[in-house]
């Protein structure tokens, strides 16, 4: 039996400056702690005699190559205990018979005079951990060759981290927070869509529920790619409360597979409420425990449904809360003082689009720990690119850290071949890889018209040299029935020896095996690089349409600001919605239908898909639901390293996608790319002025005896300046700022019209009106409202109704009406 290590670590010349970070990526990799190497196991081993331990000697300087190895000192030994094990020089492969078993061989091979390989060849087994020692290979030209200990990696030290851009990261913690709603079993799409059909009974394959199995499975294929044996990874799904798989664990090829596993099982299958607050309580208390500090913490909480069970996700505007009471004030925080966690939202549901649960409350969320959330329709297409996109991103952050980014991010469709039985021509795609990238790993997914079973046949090939993945041992292999995860590790060769430089044009070939008709595609490459560190950003310096979306790239290089990019090379791309969708819901005719059972939507919700069921008004209800076409924006340079741009065209209320795509240069990588896609949510902000003019107030009976200052029942039409309207859908989001005497008499009655009536008690006479919380936006409501009888004479539409004077005009003319009438008698 062959013991088989495929080993990437370098040892250099002498007259090169030894690569610790290249070093990092291959076997043996840094331990959890990265002050060591993770020792070589034969648990790594393939009993198959065509496999091999390889250790890379890299050099700047050709002229070091050819090595010679005839005269080295190669041995193999375990390294508690055990007699060294001699290997000699051998220019061939050799084959386990009954006379050679347990002995050793190695030999030296030339890769086109870029890199060398000594190769060792052991035909047995060894117990424990294995330490590999080469000396004395000589180099041409007079060149020296540095000796290669495996208990080192680097000569003559251990590896600790460099200055700068660490090698090591901390270890991840990441818990998986999944809403298993009864929703979660509707439709993907919106209702009435072409392909999946009925919102409440869709077609299968668009339940929302298989969308999340495509993202996770995707996201988890990567993972394993990068996995530290110290990450861990838990896993919660909740309804009307939360249970998780077993707390944390160590995240392994095992627990990420098992995750896939949990998904599918009858107990987590769609149905019940949502209890956000249950979900993220679950395991909130072992991420913030007393080891926080030694993980980067992350929670990605994929939901589709506004909270309808306590406990309640809240924002109170400067820290996210849960507490039985949906209501801003009280409740324990979700980041307590001093602690870290990212707890970054995707939200998946079409249905109730105007609740504050899926615009206001998840923009908050996404501010709070710098994670956007995606919510548009066309993220969940299938297979669903935007949402795998996300995943990713969460991933790469909470994994990686600085590392790992998407470097190329591409969808598209494809024909089947014309009408011959024949597949379709392979597809071309294309990415670029950096000096300084470690490792790459190309994700590439399809729905089942695209390949109806196994695998595309796949082609990669750079500088002339060609790559077949799929049979090729030093590319990683994940994947499932839909989706492949190829990750290739520096430095860069195929299996005929031949390598390529790490920065430069990769060309990539997918030819469909098996097609049935018009097939989607999702293709996604991921580089590691300790070098360039990008984060992105979108907000509003002001909330409301009309205000401008603040663009901002930070790139740094080596530590230091990456400046003086040139000129058109970073841009984000911007797509928002045509008309507002509080206009449009509140001037459109349809009715709200009934609720469905298990997981109901709001009145809103109910309007929003009786518009969509009516062909005479679907078309303008989707320009408010979906992006318009998209709008490029040059970022400038406006300090070292930090990119920035506005777009000022943010006519409507509703998502906006922004993607920022970087094509640029630098001196230390040469020719690099990043992409990055996150959103804002643009809502209304009240105006007091224009909101005051709509306002009609009255006392209101009956009124409850704990308000002895009495009630007065309003009716208002929350509008900004220029008259858009605030909902319908608001009504939950409703509250008065605090500290205020008195309360909100029972719930908000939402007139599906953007006006809203409400009954506010106060606790005693002579009471300013309270200011109104709309969707997280302030109203100062003016004084006629309040007990005190104040008026500054402006606001005539909005005194009690004993001073309006066409109520005087009208009794008036009662009493002289009832003047004539007795004079007649």
């Amino acid at each position: 039996m062959t013991l088989a290590l495929l080993v990437g670590a370098d040892a250099v010349a002498a007259t090169a400056t030894p690569n610790v970070t290249a070093a990092s990526t291959s076997e043996p990799k840094l331990n959890g702690a990265g002050d060591a190497w993770a020792p070589f196991s034969n648990a790594l081993g393939f009993p198959n005699s065509s496999k091999s331990i390889k250790v890379f000697y890299l050099s700047d300087d050709l002229a070091v190559y050819p090595l010679n190895g005839a005269g080295a000192t190669v041995q193999l030994r375990p390294k508690t205990s055990g007699t060294p094990i001699n290997c000699t020089f051998n220019a061939g492969v050799p084959v386990l018979s009954g006379t050679n078993g347990g002995s050793c061989t190695f030999r030296m091979t030339n890769t086109a005079g870029q890199i060398d390989t000594l190769e060792v060849f052991h035909l047995g087994l060894l117990s424990g951990d294995i330490t590999l020692t080469a000396t004395g290979i000589t180099a041409s030209g007079g060149n020296t060759v540095d000796d290669y200990n495996s208990d080192n990696v680097i000569p003559g030290s251990k590896p600790t981290p460099a200055a700068g851009p660490p090698l090591s990261r901390l270890p991840a913690r990441l818990v998986l927070v999944f809403d298993k709603s009864g929703s979660m079993a509707w439709s993907s799409k919106l209702n009435g869509d072409p392909v999946c059909g009925a919102l409440y009974s869709p077609n299968p394959d668009c339940q929302r529920w298989k969308v999340l199995r495509r993202a996770t499975g995707q996201m988890i294929s990567v993972a394993k790619a990068y996995q530290l044996p110290s990450d861990q990874l838990g896993v919660v799904f909740f309804d009307n409360d939360a249970t998780n798989t077993g707390g944390l664990a160590a995240m392994t090829t095992p627990t990420l597979d098992a995750v896939l596993t949990e998904i599918d099982k009858p107990a987590h299958q769609p149905g019940g409420g949502t209890s956000i607050g249950d979900g993220i309580e679950n395991l909130q208390g072992a991420v913030t425990g007393g080891d926080n500090a030694n993980f980067n913490n992350t929670m990605l909480l994929f939901t589709d449904g506004a909270q309808n069970t306590s406990k309640f996700l809240v924002w109170d505007g400067a820290d996210l809360r849960l507490n039985a009471a949906n209501s801003p004030i009280g409740g324990t925080l979700v980041r307590p003082a001093g602690k870290q966690l990212s707890l970054c939202p995707f939200r998946l549901r079409l249905d109730d689009p105007s609740d504050p649960d899926s615009s206001s409350l998840l923009q908050n969320i996404a501010n709070y720990s710098g994670c956007g959330a995606l919510n548009i329709e066309t993220t969940l297409d299938n297979p669903p690119a935007g949402a795998i996109q996300y995943f990713l991103q969460v991933l790469a952050d909470t994994l990686i850290g600085d590392k790992l980014e998407l470097i190329q991010a591409a969808k598209g469709e494809q024909a089947a071949g014309a009408g011959t039985g024949a597949p379709p021509a392979p597809l071309d795609m294309s990415f670029k890889t950096s000096k300084k990238d470690l490792a790459f790993t190309i994700l590439l997914g399809w729905d089942q018209a695209f390949q109806a079973d196994g695998r595309p046949n796949i082609k990669l090939s750079k500088d002339g040299v060609d790559f077949d993945p799929l049979h090729n041992p030093r590319f990683t292999v994940s994947g499932g029935q839909d989706h492949l995860a190829l990750t290739l590790r520096a430095p860069f060769c195929g299996v005929n020896g031949k390598c390529v430089s790490s920065d430069g044009d990769w060309k990539m070939q997918v030819a469909r095996t098996l097609p049935r008709g018009l097939g989607h595609w999702n293709l996604f490459v991921i580089g590691d690089n300790a070098s360039i560190v990008s984060r992105y950003s979108v907000s509003q310096t002001k909330s409301g349409i009309g205000e401008p979306l603040q663009l901002k790239a930070t790139l740094t290089e080596g530590g230091k600001p990456l400046a003086g990019l040139p000129a058109g090379t970073v841009r984000a791309f911007i797509s928002g919605p045509e008309l507002s969708l509080g206009n449009i819901l509140s001037d459109g005719k349809g009715k709200a239908g009934d609720a469905p059972q298990g997981d109901p939507l709001s009145a809103a919700g109910l309007k929003v898909q009786a518009m969509l069921a009516d062909p005479a008004q679907r078309d303008q209800i989707l320009k408010a639901l979906e992006l318009g076409a998209e709008k490029g924006i040059e970022l400038k340079e406006t300090s070292p390293g930090v990119y920035t741009g506005e777009y000022p065209a943010t006519l409507a209320e509703g998502v906006y996608q922004v993607s920022y795509r970087i094509d640029s240069t630098s001196s230390d990588n040469g020719a690099f790319t990043r992409v990055y896609t996150t959103d804002h949510y643009v809502q209304v902000a009240p105006d007091a002025e224009a909101t005051a003019k709509t306002i009609k107030h009255e006392p209101a009976r009956p009124c409850p005896s704990t308000f002895a200052g009495g009630c007065v029942q309003l009716s208002l039409t929350p509008v900004d300046a220029k008259g858009n309207r605030v909902g319908p859908g608001k009504s939950a989001s409703f509250q008065l700022v605090q500290p205020f005497e008195g309360g909100i008499v029972g719930d908000v009655t939402d007139n599906l019209d953007g006006s809203y009536t409400l009954v506010i008690g106060y606790n005693k006479k002579g009471m300013a009106p309270p200011v109104l919380r709309i969707d997280g936006q302030t109203l100062t409501l003016p004084d006629a409202v309040g007990t005190g009888g104040k008026s500054d004479g402006k606001l005539t539409g909005d005194k009690p109704i004993w001073q309006q004077w066409w109520v005087w005009l009208i009794a008036l003319l009662v009493l002289l009406i009832l003047i004539l009438l007795m004079r007649r008698k």
